[in-house]
């Protein structure tokens, strides 16, 4: 089989366009690029390790070599399906002594659970990722296989689009085969499994491979669920929604195989209890099912080519990579010769290393797959210093596998670049530091691009938001407190950071440190110590690497917002993203001889924020998704509302300087001043922000917004039901109780303010709990909810 790329002449071509345009536009594309990666979630983390980047020039491949390798990825991909049939069946091809019995028994990824779990060999894999090189003589060569989760198909997706919207120009260039078709026959065949939900089912630990997944289930149109959202009841697999559970009848399945079901398999897995229960009783499609990471393994590197002659007795179209089991002696022997030539496959330890390290080898040769290394084609990659700079790629290909189809192929891939030590590893690099490529097929007719299609019949007019799983409405209602979290802790440094004195503070200016107290005491941070500078105060929250520190909430904010991306909009995007960008502008420790620099960045913060919660307010249907995150939003308002008053209210009076702070805060300066001029009394400022339901920063509105929104949510059980009113009732009735009048300036002490105020937060935290156990985690549901 040739290489695959294409002719010299396309690739000069490319490189000619690009060179045509000044070297500052495209610096500008190359960012403009990165900065869509960004915004999907590539750079999740970024104060932390580096950003996945997308190379500005595409990898062309020809039509004709293309084809080629399209059909043996299909042929390769019908074989593995026929093995993974035969090892989990009848085992003939163990019998016939093709693949040893004590390598596949042993293995820990093959699992005896998985026996007969399903049928048909396109059950067993409907889904293959294969990575290809070039072996000695030139040629193509797969060296590895993806089947627990095609890792990469979402980035194929995203990269694509994100040199679309980057570089419109380009893509009049050349024809190329567009990817919209294999995802729109991916989803069509994934919802016609059954008349349930198809869902993605991710591990859902924040990293970037569940952002590519968070991205692939919002392009699909699929659900995207953790073990959590599903429950096994009546033979078969729930979804939790706010409307009651809904059937579920395929999984893309994104979770390691013995997580799957902590029922059969590990008991501490993040799946669901039944799921192999239900694919055995064919009541769920899942691709891949639990089994089949078997293959990534590399356990039958060494014998496809016999199994192929087994099977159909002819040979392999697309080459495999030479590969060895390393206890039969001949094979060991050649290796331990030539041990520069080889990586090693740890099937027990499952890593991979070069062959140089022979001491384990020679101690557990029965555990070790051994595999050539091949040689990877060159790509020119874009460099303002380098012109001609080069690296070496892999191009990972993905196929689907239908009852009654050949496999088909998408047309482009995903393509790593980076040394060759680091990526000839036949997995996707969670780091974030690998350069990627877009992958053309050239010279193919262009289908529609998009998965949405015009219909001019007419159809059923609705104002249905369609479900919302429970987990949606969990990352909404946490997203709006985090969010109304951060924003108040701004503010409380925004007007204490230029009052706080540079050296020794004088008793009334230490009372400016209340704010300080505020924010170590409103993200879960222990109070500043007695006499401790506050310099340490101030440097855990601005520190890093400390999970408590505002840069820590700001990540647990983008975090819930980005495993919820599809309900936003690409503006509300646009802002996180600026947000985010201000934040790595801070320093660790703000210098209080000069606070203003940090001061200006507060500022642009407050206004990020607020233009957020304009753009979701004007952009968001009134539905329940919206609901669960003003819900968050006021109750987290109400909750640190209550406890800055507490602090302030706690001993003496406050003094003047404390007293505007607290209303610069608030941003309630301006309505003070219009109801009571320039007199600053305590006890009409703690009307205004505790007891006023007129003011939209006083507790006594958000407590009424939260009565009037908690009882708009969906209806429960009559037994639930009477939990949330209960609550919200019970936390006006304790406003109702708070007097004024009686703490004026000659009243002693304010400590029944301050038991009043903790038993105010004590409510509003059963609130939150109450709301988790009913919406949420379902805990108070003894029986499974209607399906209606």
């Amino acid at each position: 089989m040739p290489a695959v790329n294409a002719p010299p002449s396309s690739t000069e071509q490319l490189l000619a366009w690009f060179a045509k345009f000044p070297l500052a536009l495209r610096s500008r594309w190359y960012d403009d690029i990165q900065h869509q990666l960004r915004e999907n979630g590539a750079n999740f983390d970024r104060w932390q390790k580096p950003g996945r980047k997308l190379d500005l020039y595409p990898w062309l491949i020809s039509t004709a070599d293309w084809q080629q390798v399209q059909a043996g990825i299909a042929q390769r991909h019908q074989l593995l399906a026929l093995i993974l049939q035969d090892l989990y069946g009848p085992q003939q091809l163990v019998q016939s002594g093709i693949i040893p019995a004590e390598l596949l028994f042993s293995n820990p990824q093959f699992l005896f659970e998985s026996a007969g779990l399903v049928q048909q060999p396109e059950q067993w894999l409907p889904l293959l990722a294969t990575d290809l090189g070039f072996d000695h003589h030139g040629q193509v060569c797969a060296f590895a296989d993806s089947c627990k989760a095609p890792a990469g198909l979402g980035f194929a997706l995203e990269h694509r689009l994100a040199l679309k919207q980057s570089i419109p120009e380009l893509q009049q260039l050349r024809a190329k085969a567009h990817l919209s078709g294999f995802f729109r026959q991916l989803r069509f065949f994934l919802q016609q499994q059954g008349n349930g939900i198809a869902a993605i089912l991710t591990h859902g630990a924040r990293d970037e491979a569940y952002f590519e997944q968070a991205f692939l289930a919002n392009y699909l149109d699929l659900a995207l669920v953790h073990g959590a959202d599903l429950m096994f009841s009546e033979q078969r697999i729930w979804l939790k929604t706010l409307s009651g559970l809904q059937p579920v009848s395929a999984l893309m399945r994104f979770l390691d195989d013995r997580l799957t079901d902590p029922l059969e398999l590990d008991s501490e897995g993040a799946g669901v209890a039944g799921l192999l229960h239900s694919i055995r009783q064919q009541q769920l499609f899942c691709a891949n099912p639990p089994g089949t990471a078997l293959l990534d393994s590399g356990i039958l590197l060494p014998f496809l080519t016999a199994a192929a002659d087994y099977f159909w007795q002819k040979p392999l179209l697309l080459n495999t990579v030479q590969a060895y089991w390393c206890k039969e002696t001949q094979p060991l022997q050649q290796v331990l010769k030539n041990p520069e030539q080889f990586l090693l496959h740890d099937l027990s330890a499952q890593q991979q290393y070069a062959a140089d390290n022979t001491c384990a080898l020679l101690q557990r040769p029965a555990d070790f797959i051994a595999r050539q290394k091949l040689s990877l084609h060159m790509q020119p990659c874009y460099d303002q210093q380098n012109p001609t700079w080069q690296l070496p790629a892999v191009l990972r290909t993905f196929s689907l596998y239908q009852s009654n189809q050949a496999p088909l192929l998408l047309p482009g891939g995903f393509a790593r670049l980076g040394e060759l030590s680091q990526i000839q590893l036949p997995v996707i690099a969670q780091d974030g530091s690998e350069l990627s490529k877009d992958v053309w097929v050239l010279g193919i007719d262009q289908p529609t691009e998009s998965l949405l299609q015009p219909s001019y019949n007419s159809m059923p007019l609705s104002r249905e938001a369609g479900l919302l799983p429970s987990r949606v409405a969990e990352h909404l209602f946490w997203l709006g407190r985090y969010n109304e979290r951060l924003n108040l802790l701004i503010r409380a440094l925004r007007v204490a950071l230029p009052l706080l004195p540079p050296t020794q503070a004088t008793q009334t200016e230490q009372q400016l440190y209340c704010f300080i107290d505020f924010c170590l005491l409103a993200n879960g941070s222990p109070p500043r110590q007695v006499n401790e500078p506050i310099s340490v105060a101030l440097a855990q929250l601005f520190s890093p690497s400390n999970p408590l520190s505002v840069i820590g909430l700001l990540k647990n904010l983008i975090y819930n917002a980005q495993s919820v991306r599809e309900y936003f909009s690409e503006d509300t995007w646009l802002l996180l993203d600026k947000l985010q960008a201000t934040v790595y502008e801070w320093q660790q420790t703000p210098d209080l001889q000069q606070p203003m620099t940090i001061i200006y960045l507060l500022d642009e913060m407050v206004l990020l924020q607020t233009a957020i919660y304009g753009l979701n307010n004007e952009t968001m249907s009134r539905t329940q998704a919206l609901r669960f995150m003003d819900i968050g939003q006021h109750l987290e308002r109400a909750l640190q509302t209550s406890l800055l008053l507490q602090r302030i209210y706690s001993q003496d009076l406050p003094s003047a300087g404390v007293m505007e702070a607290l209303l610069r805060m608030a941003d309630t300066l301006m309505t003070y001043r219009r109801r009571y001029r320039s007199e600053l009394n305590p006890m009409a400022i703690l009307d205004l922000l505790l007891l006023d339901t007129t003011t939209p920063r006083s507790v006594g509105y958000q407590i009424s917004r939260l009565h009037r929104q908690t009882r708009a949510l969906p209806e429960l059980t009559s037994a639930d039901r009477q939990h949330l009113p209960a609550l919200t009732t019970e936390l006006s009735q304790l406003l109702e109780q708070v007097s004024t009048q009686q703490l004026d300036a000659n009243y002693p002490s304010c400590l029944t303010l301050h038991a009043q105020l903790g038993q105010l937060q004590y409510l509003l935290r059963q609130l939150s709990n109450e709301l988790s156990l009913c919406y949420f985690t379902h805990a108070h549901r003894s029986s499974p909810w209607s399906m209606s």
